[in-house]
């Protein structure tokens, strides 16, 4: 969860939290080790990058594209309160018995749940985060459409606890949904550690950045949670899937970064370019510049 801890696992890749699309990358809580050459807006880096929105619901602090994997983990150990814990193997064939009847077509539902989910954390209080207290949370206007994926995870729930005798968490469960959507649509593996402590509670209001918001307050609202403008573009390359006019509505790839670059609803006589994206997607873009999200990239 947000606001607690995770750890490399062993092994070589090129990335370090963000596994290469090219192939697939075990790795708990989307952090791998090694180092980042540089992100660069192609369809790998995409991939690489839209998996942030699983290792969102996992990690306390997000460490930028290009930094070292271990003083990201060193700096969620010191703000960390609880551990998580790799899933017993018991645990694994649960979880695995209860994603077999998963639709691929939920996974666009289940990927804005684990945001919702996670996307109350406050860095400087430790609040909120990945907890399960989205459940709490249905009737506020920015979680319209959530309990389509939240029926999901209480199916899966359900299933678990009743084949398996396991109860895993809900705020587990949403990660772990979230993780498995990702994978659905053709990202990267993320193994996900288990150990998250359900809410009783909702979370306060008002934590999840407004659609509507101008650029300057959508990355305070993220900088409040402690990403920055890169992890800001990453997380919106989710909106990948769902038909919001990015291409397939199951495929995570890299339609999104290319339509918005385009920006198709500048073209008033267009009605179909009008209902592309939402207003937060249409004031990502930046000046046209180089393509690497380094130095000079191409949004905000």
């Amino acid at each position: 969860a947000l606001g607690t801890t995770t750890r490399a696992p062993a092994g070589k890749v090129p990335s370090k939290r963000f596994p290469g699309a090219t192939r697939r990358v075990r790795t708990r809580c989307g952090v791998a080790p090694g180092k980042q050459d540089g992100c660069t807006a192609s369809r790998r880096d995409a991939l690489r990058l839209g998996a942030l929105l699983a290792a969102l619901s996992q990690i306390g602090s997000q460490a930028a594209c290009g930094k070292d994997a271990a003083t990201a983990v060193a700096q969620v150990e010191a703000e960390a309160n609880s551990v998580l814990r790799a899933a017993t193997s018991k645990e694994v064939a649960a979880i695995a018995d209860g994603l077999s009847v998963v639709n691929k077509g939920k996974a666009p539902a289940l990927l804005r749940l684990v945001f919702h989910d996670a996307g109350t954390y406050e860095r400087s209080t430790g609040r909120g985060g990945s907890n399960g207290s989205v459940r709490f949370e249905l009737d506020r206007p920015e979680s319209r459409g959530l309990k389509r994926g939240l029926n999901v995870v209480e199916a899966v729930k359900k299933r678990i606890r009743a084949k398996s005798k396991v109860d895993l968490s809900y705020a587990d469960l949403i990660v772990v949904l979230g993780a498995w959507a990702v994978k659905a649509c053709g990202g990267p593996e993320i193994e996900v550690l288990l150990g998250r402590r359900d809410s009783s509670v909702a979370d306060a209001e008002n934590m999840i950045p407004d659609e509507n918001l101008p650029v300057v307050g959508i990355k305070d609202a993220f900088s409040r949670m402690g990403l920055d403008t890169r992890d800001l573009v990453a997380l919106s390359g989710s909106h990948a899937l769902g038909g919001k006019g990015f291409g397939d509505p199951l495929t995570f790839d890299n339609e999104y970064y290319k339509t918005i670059l385009k920006k198709p609803w500048l073209n008033k006589k267009d009605e179909m370019a009008q209902m592309i994206g939402i207003p937060s997607d249409r004031v990502l873009p930046g000046k046209p510049c180089p393509r690497t999200l380094e130095t000079g990239s191409p949004f905000v």
